[in-house]
């Protein structure tokens, strides 16, 4: 008996030596796990504020931006513009004249190049779209403008698209007609502007365009990091919060989903999605998203997904039968425009409003899908 109760008496002691322990480490304990989460948040504040960095930073200039193609290079005649945006960023153009039945084409494509990217850059295209006897107006983003501006991935550039297209309509003859053509982030910023009624486009084509600025990120940040999905999701959700705090606009704007998906296209603007099936910065199923969102019929929309190439490579894939994508699309579009401008006007002036031309049938893509 006297053995048991020491026994007792030595467990009792022990458990109170534990407890007591515990109670002097429970401060610590607490301590180093609230630190955990403080350097948790504050690296997850730091990663993300270098991911909005990396969409709002100018890009850097560098002596080379001035050794590029001009469309004299390609023997297009042109000459140079010179507009500012809203918010008076000055940005300059090509005007890519041509002419139809001896008289100045009044279709007119405005090309967008893709993010940090030049005008130079879409030349081929315009030299297609040229051939075809459609005058073309490029434009550098606010990334390439003489003096460094706040920029985006979508954004603020949309303001540099409109003010394009308005500088468009004034080089171009009186009563031309306008269509959009975009790669990437230009192809992305096409879509949210292209319904509005100051850029009026009769169509919309794009190459690799993005769904909505929100997925982009996930999966820049996702690849460049290697981070749990988890961990992603909370990045890019942090993103949404901080935004609009740092300037002045929700991720959720840059939509081009939301765009055609509103409602907004009105007047049934045709569009021409074109994908690159192994896109890894931009995922094909971003491309279906836009296609299948449309609110537009579906004899108005059409998807091209075009295989065994990467991220706007579908020019590059086939440079002819992409044209001839293009200049198909954009004749039915423009010669639909035509007929109801036609149908608005007295009769004496329709033959000075018609560029003259029949579209030719439609023609495929090789490794090409179209929905």
């Amino acid at each position: 008996m006297c053995g048991g109760a020491g026994a007792v008496a030595s467990l009792r002691a022990a458990l109170r030596a534990r407890s007591s322990l515990l109670r002097s480490a429970l401060p610590h304990v607490v301590r180093g796990t609230a630190v955990l989460c403080a350097t948790g948040a504050i690296g997850t504040v730091a990663v993300t504020g270098y991911v909005l960095n990396g969409v709002h930073c100018s890009r850097r200039r560098d002596y080379a931006d001035e050794f590029v193609l001009t469309p004299e290079d390609l023997n297009m005649p042109y000459h140079e513009v010179q507009f500012f945006t809203e918010d008076g960023v000055s940005l300059t153009g090509w005007f890519i004249p041509q002419s139809s039945g001896g008289r100045p084409s009044r279709r007119v494509i405005v090309c967008c190049h893709p993010h940090n990217s030049s005008k130079s850059n879409l030349l081929g295209v315009a030299r297609g779209l040229w051939d075809r006897r459609y005058s073309v107006f490029m434009f550098d983003f606010r990334s390439f403008a003489h003096t460094k501006t706040r920029q985006s991935v979508g954004y603020f550039e949309q303001r540099d698209a409109r003010a394009a297209v308005r500088c468009a309509r004034l080089t171009a003859p009186e009563g031309s007609e306008i269509g959009l053509i975009g790669a990437s982030m230009g192809g992305a910023v096409a879509l949210m502007v292209g319904h509005e009624a100051e850029v009026g486009a009769v169509g919309i084509a794009t190459d690799c365009a993005f769904a909505n600025l929100e997925d982009v990120l996930e999966t820049a940040v996702s690849g460049a990091l290697r981070l749990p999905l988890p961990a992603v999701a909370v990045i890019v959700w942090l993103a949404g919060v901080l935004n609009p705090l740092l300037f002045g606009y929700r991720l959720s704007d840059v939509s081009p989903v939301a765009a055609v998906a509103s409602g907004a296209l009105a007047g049934e603007v045709p569009l021409l999605i074109m994908h690159a099936e192994g896109d890894a910065i931009v995922a094909v199923s971003q491309a279906h998203a836009i296609h299948s969102a449309a609110a537009v019929s579906a004899d108005q929309k059409e998807l091209v997904v075009v295989q065994h190439c990467q991220h706007i490579g579908c020019f590059f894939r086939d440079r002819p039968a992409y044209v001839r994508r293009l200049v198909d699309f954009f004749d039915v579009a423009f010669a639909s425009a035509e007929a109801r401008n036609a149908a608005r006007e007295p009769k004496s002036q329709r033959s000075q409003r018609r560029d003259g031309f029949v579209p030719e049938p439609a023609s495929s893509m090789p490794d090409a899908r179209t929905e």
